[in-house]
């Protein structure tokens, strides 16, 4: 009589248990991050202390770190009003980055993978860029060409930003940035 209640907490036990660690390791922890205007990073994603949750996360193989002297990895889900970003939309990246060897902007999909989008053109490097007048960049991110820097976007759905910054000092005091100091991503307009 007792063994199928047994049973019953053995069972849900594993299964509530494999679920939250799926639901542990799916995603970048929320702990450890910094939050700076519409960009988030994880200082110490690369670090030898990195927290076990990153950790299993990074096991999964959905990227590598860069590490900790190495440089500094920001992810933009959003525009800077706070709405997600969408390939039906057209969007300008602007401003400036703060003080960095290189940098490199690309896209990738809502869950981290790179995109391969139709043209060539999959990212841009600070070596690759043309610069305005006062040094700055100014990337258009639309799904048909736009003159200038433009990186094309998948023909719909969501997708994110990654900035990386090569062989930067502000890598250990990441958190520590203004929203100023990164570039801008405003969204121009939406068929």
């Amino acid at each position: 009589m007792r063994v199928l209640p047994l049973a019953y907490v053995i069972a849900l036990g594993a299964g509530l248990g494999l679920v939250s660690a799926r639901y542990a390791v799916a995603e970048r922890p929320w702990f450890g991050r910094a939050q700076i205007g519409a960009w988030t990073t994880w200082p110490n994603g690369g670090a030898r202390d990195i927290d076990p949750y990153m950790r299993a996360y990074l096991a999964r193989g959905v990227h590598l770190p860069l590490g900790a002297g190495e440089g500094l990895e920001l992810i933009a889900k959003a525009d800077d009003a706070g709405q997600a970003l969408d390939a039906r939309c057209r969007y300008l990246v602007s401003g400036t980055t703060p003080p960095a060897r290189g940098w490199s902007l690309d896209l990738a999909d809502p869950t981290g993978r790179s995109l391969q989008p139709a043209a060539e053109r999959a990212s841009f490097t600070d070596a690759e860029i043309v610069r305005g007048e006062r040094g700055g960049m100014r990337i258009v991110l639309a799904t048909a060409p736009e003159a200038g820097n433009w990186l094309p976007l998948p023909p719909g759905g969501r997708f994110q930003l990654r900035l990386r910054l090569y062989d930067t000092p502000i890598s250990s005091h990441a958190g520590e940035l203004r929203p100023g100091a990164l570039p801008r991503i405003a969204r121009i307009d939406c068929r």
